[in-house]
């Protein structure tokens, strides 16, 4: 089959088309626009999705760009997978796109669907349309999560659907020698859990002791440390240093992205934020919900009835949805 024909359909079920002869539209950066019309249906947005957007651009009054990544992915396809997921690929093309398409110091709203990719590429891109266009509106119908979430950060407003997610920012590092994804916090937060047990394990034999023995502190603590000593020397070996501290530095260049982010529209509030994105939450994919997330003092903005309805009639398109850029003919 034509490489070509092997590209992914923006969306795999046509809702909404009238006929084929009805205006095709498209994602300006990806899929973008078929060189022949013979591919045109399989880059061709759903109709009911373009008219979603622009009943969007008519309740903001801006123009909205896509940041839609599908869940899925695709090995024999690297390029298109590239497309998947925020890298350097995606805030290359932001970039570029500053030439014609994104319009200088004139807002837009971002509409993100996105589990993440590389934080950095994320501060990027936020800090491009920040300088560039002036700020930005940030908008989620299901999720922005990890790197998404750190985007999300660099916006002037965030709006969110009732039941849209955001996620913990802290790195994910591949490990060769286990062969999976572990986050930063795994190294980190073992060494943390290691000293709290050393000192909870050197409390209790010395009050223990103090109960048992009647004698005096000083004379019962060469003794308590040398127990606790070997029974934690076992564990605190088995820490790779040079690991743990690659692993500290990484979820610390994560919390600064958060923290330089917010900074300009959160003033002294950022580190906290910043720090609870990275620190507070059990694990990676843990769900923030809109309450949670005003809780941790970001500003959700109201949702009002009118955005509800457009970001309720969006979700049902973006499953399975590649589609990044600007809505053009």
């Amino acid at each position: 089959m034509d490489a070509m024909a092997k590209r992914r359909s923006p969306t795999r079920k046509r809702r909404g088309r009238t006929s084929r002869a009805s205006i095709r539209r498209f994602a300006s950066i990806y899929p973008g626009q078929p060189p022949d019309d013979l591919f045109a249906d399989h880059f061709a947005l759903d109709d009911g999705l373009v008219q979603a957007v622009e009943e969007l651009e008519r309740e903001l009054g801006i123009p909205v760009w896509l940041l839609v990544q599908s869940d899925e992915a695709e090995d024999e396809d690297p390029w298109q997978d590239s497309f998947n997921m925020i890298g350097n690929v995606i805030a290359s093309a932001f970039f570029a796109a500053r030439h014609d398409s994104l319009a200088k110091d004139q807002r837009i709203a971002l509409l993100i669907d996105s589990n993440g990719g590389i934080a950095g590429a994320s501060y990027e891109i936020a800090m491009l349309l920040r300088r560039h266009c002036g700020g930005f509106i940030a908008v989620i119908p299901r999720h922005a999560k990890s790197a998404a979430t750190l985007l999300t950060l660099g916006a002037d407003e965030i709006i969110m659907n009732d039941h849209a997610e955001l996620g913990p920012l802290d790195v994910q590092i591949y490990d060769p020698d286990r062969e999976e994804v572990l986050s930063g916090l795994d190294e980190v937060q073992s060494l943390e859990r290691l000293q709290a047990f050393a000192m909870g394990a050197l409390d209790q034999m010395m009050l223990l002791l103090l109960q048992r023995t009647r004698k005096k502190t000083k004379t019962l603590m060469p003794f308590v440390t040398d127990f606790v000593t070997k029974l934690t020397q076992p564990m605190f070996q088995g820490i790779d240093v040079v690991r743990y501290t690659k692993m500290s530095r990484a979820l610390k260049v994560a919390e600064e992205h958060g923290k330089r982010l917010l900074k300009a529209k959160y003033g002294t509030d950022a580190d906290e934020i910043a720090r609870c994105l990275v620190e507070r939450f059990p694990e990676h994919g843990f769900p923030i919900y809109p309450d949670e997330a005003r809780q941790i003092g970001l500003n959700i903005a109201p949702l009002t009835q009118p955005l509800r309805r457009i970001l309720e009639k969006t979700t049902q398109y973006l499953p399975n949805l590649t589609a990044i850029g600007n809505v053009i003919e």
